[in-house]
């Protein structure tokens, strides 16, 4: 009783040190809010939230108190790039059923890889940011430009002939236009729309909190886009490619409140027995570096491993504690953070780019949030955060 008693006062104080954190980003303007949902080993704590759901008007200007929607437990994020687990964990309930191959060159189903030196390419690549592709695709902007409403056949015709930047294999380069291709591969081999298959594979076996068109008024606001025609972007994806697509894309699209990203987090964690085979689920887990990059490996990779669809050991943003963490983040200012060694899951969803994306890069905050779980554990040592978000 005195050991329960006592974890009960430890996590009481971890989850009131998380709280403090947010509430001085969201105070000093680095973030408008900030919902942290948290669960170690098995046992969820209660959902943090903090700040502003909507913070300023469409002219940009600051909303009157009063007037602004507080952020809360049941509040949806625009997940940005943290959509790619899902487009990785739907790859391989194909590549399960038979219809796709992770190391079949992709000429075999796209008649566009039939040519111009990317006949190598193969899903396993693009899945682990090796296939030689560049981080991003314009296609969206020049149909935007020329005044022309966005047409998704046209636009995927346009995004299968982007030309490779490297040779398949030759290096690590994150990329969009890599799981936006994911998401075209798997509507060839299936004869299906990418939203349907993420949905029927993915979204229906989890609890709920992910989607990919929540109500507006049930999300936080990202940013003012007056540029683009779009206005004040709320409850639409804020990716412009993934906008111009239709909006359930394989590199962002979906939506989710903190306890929804959670279960995804904790169905990781605890090996995603209820979407895959051991073996087949190990592909996301187990770095996928060495068998995605030529033997330049040490020259050419990143400074962490990469399973298909999640970062691995990224201290960055996960702490000198999560080396053997995997997660993923959003530009939009989100992050999941799982680690089976330590037993816990850690979500931070935020709109930082409310109402403009000029705002500061979360690295620090991600890492100090994650410093504090991991300190909750027996025998870990409190790590130092950088002054602006040390607890005091």
């Amino acid at each position: 009783m005195r050991e329960t008693t006592r974890s009960a006062v430890d996590q009481r104080a971890i989850a009131a040190g998380i709280e403090r954190i947010l509430r001085r980003a969201v105070d000093d303007g680095t973030l408008p809010s900030a919902v942290c949902a948290v669960a170690v080993r098995g046992q969820r704590w209660p959902v943090i939230a903090v700040g502003d759901a909507v913070r300023c008007g469409e002219d940009g200007a600051q909303l009157p108190p009063a007037s602004r929607p507080a952020a809360g437990p049941d509040t949806f994020y625009d997940l940005a790039s943290i959509t790619k687990i899902l487009t990785a964990l739907t790859a391989l309930t194909l590549v399960e059923a038979g219809l796709l191959d992770l190391d079949r060159p992709l000429a075999h189903w796209l008649a566009e890889y039939r040519s111009a030196g990317r006949e190598s390419a193969t899903l396993r690549q693009l899945l682990t940011h090796t296939a030689g592709l560049p981080p991003t695709w314009g296609g969206w902007r020049k149909a935007l430009e020329a005044g022309m409403p966005f047409d998704r056949a046209a636009l995927l015709a346009d995004l299968l002939t982007v030309p490779l930047t490297e040779a398949s294999g030759a290096r690590f380069e994150y990329s969009c236009v890599g799981y936006n291709t994911v998401m075209a591969l798997a509507e060839r081999a299936t004869g299906q729309r990418w939203r349907d298959l993420v949905e029927a594979k993915v979204l229906s076996r989890l609890p709920g909190g992910l989607n990919f068109a929540p109500a507006p008024e049930e999300c936080a606001a990202t940013e003012l886009m007056p540029e683009l025609g779009r206005g004040l972007v709320r409850g639409s994806v804020h990716d412009e490619a993934a906008w111009s697509l239709g909006g359930a894309c394989g590199n962002a699209g979906l939506f989710g409140t903190a306890a929804g990203l959670l279960n995804l987090g904790e169905a990781l964690r605890t090996g995603l027995t209820d979407f895959l085979t051991p073996e087949t689920a190990a592909h996301m887990w187990c770095d996928q570096l060495p068998n995605s990059l030529s033997a330049a490996r040490t020259a050419a990779g990143p400074a962490f491993g990469h399973g298909l669809g999640l970062r691995i050991g990224e201290t960055s943003w996960m702490g000198s504690s999560g080396r053997h963490a995997r997660g993923h983040t959003g530009f939009t200012g989100t992050s999941l953070l799982v680690d089976r060694h330590a037993e816990l899951t850690v979500v931070l969803l935020t709109n930082r780019v409310h109402p403009h994306r000029a705002g500061p890069d979360l690295q620090l905050l991600r890492r100090a949030v994650a410093g504090k779980v991991y300190a909750s554990l027996p025998g870990a040592t409190p790590e130092r955060p950088a002054a602006r978000w040390a607890d005091s």
